[in-house]
């Protein structure tokens, strides 16, 4: 969701700049000018702010809901997938990962006689300087990698170990090549390896159309992990296997020992629908608290949208829903409910059910679209990010955040034009008055030189000098 942002005053007050003995009044006068013309930005910007606060409060709900849909769909894919785990008699030989299993069933593992590693081999000999020592007779070269093959030119000051080196690695023939420095007698040695497990051909063939010559080693080509499955040798280059079960991912860690066979089990599995169950309780009970914010006694800003109604309706109908069979409902897996409208798990109940009732119990979770699971697309309808409500919700505010914010920006613009004028105005009329003023100081100042010259007029006297 996008989020709309308050605008605010784009203008800067002036500082009423004056000479007059009046100017600390006119700059009143400016700011409670700016301060009235201010009063409907101010009504803008809190409605601005509200949008903010309720779009905020509103995705927050978006996390919570969309959060109790997942659970829901989980709990559905648990009832379409029949909630099944696959475990292993020997962990440490190998594990086994339900990754879309859709029936139980079992298999049994044996002979497993190698782990998958990746070929790794060393030149046959050392060279004494990796600078400077040719290590090629003709400065041509081939890498052969499984069914591939790589011709390597070494030019110029390139024939030796550090150039055949960065020849290997930028041919991306995914293997890597290094020098080992041993320090001895011996000198430097090249080592090169395949970035993937399995069972390969790696070679590094000296003067191929001529007297060709292997000069590396050939005592580690890789392995594959070779096991049988229920009697049937399987060869495969990786430790991860997920191609040979339908539905089951295995990892194999280790070899079995003699007549050792490891059970590969796939069923349904209590603990899953158990803990997808608390999942929905714990996101449940987090959207209630929200809800609950919205219509206290004080009251949130959501209150009264038609969102939170689409809201408690979508709650309501994962309570009160009743399907058929023996396990009709939630209570019947242990979902209670208190009178603050907080769900809980019963977990001793849950754990009395029998296997038959686990197995209605997946009928009751149904899938995506049927059962406790299908409760989902009420959900979804409200978070969808396209088409659900919340996002129809948020494009309108957004929509009206602009608007505000437009209309905050030309009455700001008109609040500084008239803050100009303004200041003009009381510009010209504090210099007036400073002139007068300054005329006034003048005429007096010449009325009392005119009473000292015309009358005499002597202030520590009570009389005045006859004509």
């Amino acid at each position: 969701m996008s989020s709309s942002s308050t605008s605010s005053a784009s203008f800067a007050p002036l500082q009423f700049t004056g000479i007059s003995q009046y100017s600390s009044d006119f700059q009143q006068i400016l700011s409670r000018a700016v301060s009235i013309a201010q009063i409907p930005v101010m009504q803008l910007t809190n409605e601005q702010t509200q949008i903010d606060t309720e779009e905020t409060d509103l995705g927050n709900l978006n996390t919570a809901v969309a959060a109790v849909g997942s659970a829901l769909q989980t709990l559905g894919n648990l009832g379409s997938g029949g909630a099944l785990s696959a475990t292993t008699s020997d962990s440490n030989v190998v594990t086994a990962t339900a990754t879309g299993a859709t029936a139980p069933a079992s298999y049994t593992i044996s002979n497993v006689s190698s782990i998958a590693t990746a070929a790794s081999e060393t030149s046959t000999t050392g060279y004494p300087d990796g600078t400077t020592t040719a290590v090629s007779a003709t400065g041509t070269m081939k890498l052969v990698y499984g069914s591939n093959s790589y011709t390597i030119t070494l030019g110029t000051g390139q024939n030796n170990l550090n150039g055949l080196r960065d020849a290997i690695n930028n041919l991306g023939a995914g293997v890597t090549a290094s020098v080992l420095t041993t320090g001895g007698t011996n000198g430097d040695y090249l080592s090169v390896s395949a970035n993937s497990p399995g069972a390969t051909t790696l070679q590094l063939i000296d003067n191929p159309s001529g007297t060709a010559n292997n000069v590396l080693t050939s005592s580690n080509q890789g392995k594959n992990t070779n096991f049988n499955l229920n009697g049937i040798p399987i060869s495969t280059p990786g430790t991860t296997v997920n191609s040979v079960i339908p539905g089951v991912t295995l990892n194999f860690t280790g070899t079995t020992s003699a007549n050792e066979n490891v059970n590969v089990n796939v069923a349904t599995n209590p603990s899953q629908i158990s803990s997808a169950l608390q999942t929905l309780v714990s996101s449940y009970n987090t959207l209630q608290t929200q809800m609950n914010s919205q219509f206290g006694t004080t009251a949130g800003s959501l209150q009264g949208n038609n969102i939170l109604t689409q809201i408690q309706a979508a709650m309501s109908s994962i309570v009160q829903y009743q399907g058929s069979g023996s396990m009709p409902n939630l209570t019947s897996l242990g979902i209670e409910m208190s009178q603050t409208g907080q769900m809980s798990l019963n977990q001793t109940t849950f754990n009395s059910l029998s296997d038959s009732q686990i197995s209605s119990a997946l009928s009751l979770l149904g899938s995506s679209t049927t059962g406790v699971g299908g409760i989902q697309s009420a959900f979804n309808q409200i978070t969808d990010p396209i088409t659900g409500s919340i996002t129809a919700q948020t494009t309108d505010w957004n929509t009206m955040s602009q608007n505000l914010a437009s209309q905050i920006a030309t009455k700001n613009a008109s609040i500084q034009q008239t803050q100009t004028s303004v200041n003009q105005r009381l510009q010209a009329a504090d210099a007036m008055i400073a002139q007068l003023t300054s005329q006034q100081s003048i005429l007096t100042a010449s009325i009392t030189s005119l009473s000292y010259v015309d009358y005499g007029y002597n202030s520590n006297s009570s009389t005045t000098n006859s004509m």
